[in-house]
């Protein structure tokens, strides 16, 4: 696999990477090389590219979509409303002319003006916490007046968590969002002002859990593997249990009498 910077960039055309060459790559060899991540990206960027002005991508999905353009001469209510887009893949309302989402009753100036005010507004600190928060998923702003940092959105059912901003992700043996050396924990809980030294760390101790993960696994298969044979051998059985320890396992062997 090849990253091209250039698709970062949101660069179609790629040249070729040897020196000496002055062609550009073609789809089917840039596709060939690129990361799975980065494919996405070029076919987002790739179809961007071929589209006119009448077609669009989803604001939330990247979905494209095709605004229809019709004969008759449309009231300015109507003209309005046309640009009014639900995506057919995930629902998302929005509005083709500027590209944000449906502002009902409001002019596209106004509301690009008023978007403006109110990011500046919820990017404010006010009583050592954020005005509000933007949800990751439908990018609503929540205000929070009390409580934790875990947040549902009212719109989406997103949860994520008002201090970062990010979604609130989990996974049984590596923690979660309120985990300080987990890989999915917020950015304010563990070093802050050190985010090389936090991801260096809690990439460590991810890594670190996977190496352990096999071998705790194998310790289990054995330990069963010497209970049934002991049990065979004095007349009991001996049954083992694992047990949850802090997102950890321990074993414990109980004897049973048969």
């Amino acid at each position: 696999m090849i990253s091209f910077p250039a698709v970062q960039l949101g660069q179609t055309e790629i040249k070729c990477p040897i020196t000496e060459c002055t062609e550009y790559l073609d789809e089917t060899t840039i596709l060939y090389y690129l990361p799975h991540d980065d494919i996405i990206k070029y076919k987002y960027f790739l179809e961007l590219s071929r589209t006119d002005s009448g077609t669009k991508p989803c604001p939330q999905c990247k979905h494209f979509t095709t605004l229809k353009k019709k004969g008759h001469i449309p009231t300015p209510a109507k003209v309005e409303n046309k640009f009014k887009i639900q995506c057919p893949s995930c629902q998302f309302v929005w509005c083709f002319k500027c590209h944000s989402p449906w502002h009902e009753g409001v002019n596209c100036k106004e509301y690009k003006k008023g978007d403006k005010l109110l990011r500046h507004w919820a990017n404010e600190i006010e009583h050592g916490q954020r005005n509000a928060q933007k949800c990751p998923r439908c990018k609503i702003h929540i205000q929070r007046t009390e409580g934790c940092d875990h947040m549902t959105c009212s719109q989406c059912n997103t949860n994520f968590c008002y201090r970062c901003g990010e979604r609130y992700r989990q996974l049984r043996f590596f923690g979660d969002h309120t985990s300080n050396l987990s890989i999915f924990g917020c950015k304010y809980r563990y070093l802050p002002e050190r985010p090389n030294l936090r991801r260096l760390v809690r990439g460590s101790v991810c890594a670190g859990k996977l190496l352990i993960a096999p071998l705790l696994l194998i310790l289990g298969l054995a330990l069963g593997a010497i209970a049934v044979v002991v049990g065979n051998r004095s007349g009991f059985a001996l049954r083992l249990e694992c047990l949850p320890l802090r997102s950890l396992w321990r074993f414990r062997v109980v004897q049973v009498h048969l």
